[in-house]
């Protein structure tokens, strides 16, 4: 069989992390309520929905999602595609690259959703890369998944520009999850943005509000933004989120604030979303002839939190990115984007 990229459609996709990757997750009840709601709706654009095999314990969140999919409208089920991320040893999230371990990831995660009738496209994503296994053996291990329809494409996650050229030479790329936000901008400036965009390979751009900080509560409630992070919640291990590193972000954080807000009339957090969806396919961007597909994926627990992220969007102009870029120049941000422990991992 002669495998095609899943096309990804809509603006938006939306993460279900912090739906069973939590201290305090929501019931199941209310999560697919939400997640009914989030696909429902046409004006917020969302046909992918994200998780992952290792997303909490006893494989919550392909629980989670199984249960969504079988109590959702079968009509909007076929115009969705689920991607999960597997491939990676729960007990101690390490990646593993291996055939073995591979299969089992992808067979497990293939058997949580149906396989006939109207249903969602079923996308697989290695986490990491395993740097015991050579990159292009472990996406020869999923292509043979695609080619014998157990799923209908493959998404890279964490990836740098070399396993990139390895994976395309490989198989079709449905898409690259990588982080994007007005805090997290490497992408733009490691020359990844750049390379996706000659192959217009689409990206996921998650933690697009940054966990959280790009957020009007997370300015309003300084004082407390990270004292009500509940204890043991892997953010305390995060370098924005060391009170010193998160005191001198709250700089460029009101500056952004306030430019939201006096200058676009909007939300902080809309404004952060706003900024991805404007540099998504917009021309001569910053040295980018056009610049590939970029759909953020913002989650949600509640059908009230959903509405704040993805309400009020605002057309930004290329003043508007201009005097955004110049805040942050000003103001740069402090902290990596997890910690000097994760960096090994991260853009491999």
């Amino acid at each position: 069989m002669t495998s095609q990229p899943v096309e990804i459609p809509g603006k938006f996709g939306f993460g279900t992390m912090s739906m069973t990757w939590t201290s305090q997750p929501p019931s199941f009840e209310q999560s697919i309520n939400t997640l009914k709601f989030v696909t429902s709706h046409n004006e917020y654009g969302v046909k992918l929905l994200n998780g992952g095999e290792f997303y909490g314990p006893n494989d919550v969140n392909l629980k989670l999602l199984q249960q969504f999919v079988a109590a959702n409208d079968p009509s909007i089920n076929e115009t969705l595609i689920i991607s999960i991320k597997g491939g990676v040893d729960a007990s101690n999230l390490k990646p593993d690259g291996s055939k073995e371990y591979i299969s089992k990831s992808i067979e497990n995660v293939a058997s949580y959703f149906p396989k006939s009738g109207p249903r969602p496209k079923l996308i697989f994503e290695a986490a990491r890369v395993d740097p015991q296994v050579p990159y292009q053996d472990t996406i020869k291990y999923i292509k043979e998944y695609v080619d014998n329809g157990t799923i209908d494409g493959i998404s890279l996650s964490e990836v740098g520009i070399n396993s990139i050229e390895k994976a395309t030479a490989i198989a079709p790329i449905s898409c690259v999850e990588l982080e994007l936000s007005l805090f997290s901008q490497d992408i733009i400036n490691n020359g990844i943005l750049s390379f996706l965009s000659e192959k217009q390979i689409p990206i996921i751009a998650y933690s697009p509000l940054c966990r959280g900080i790009l957020t009007d509560y997370c300015v309003e409630h300084a004082d407390t933004f990270l004292s009500e992070i509940p204890e043991g919640h892997f953010k305390h291990t995060l370098d924005k989120f060391q009170p010193e590193t998160f005191k001198q972000n709250l700089v460029p954080l009101k500056k952004l604030y306030a430019f939201a807000h006096d200058v676009k009339h909007t939300s902080l957090e809309s404004l952060a979303l706003s900024w991805i969806l404007k540099i998504s396919g917009h021309s001569n961007y910053k040295g980018i002839d056009k610049v590939t597909r970029i759909l953020p994926i913002p989650s949600g627990s509640t059908i009230d939190r959903v509405k704040l992220n993805f309400g009020n969007f605002v057309e930004l102009s290329n003043d508007d990115l201009k005097a955004i870029d110049e805040i942050l120049k000003e103001n740069p941000v402090k902290g990596l984007r997890y910690n000097a422990h994760a960096e090994g991992s991260l853009f491999q």
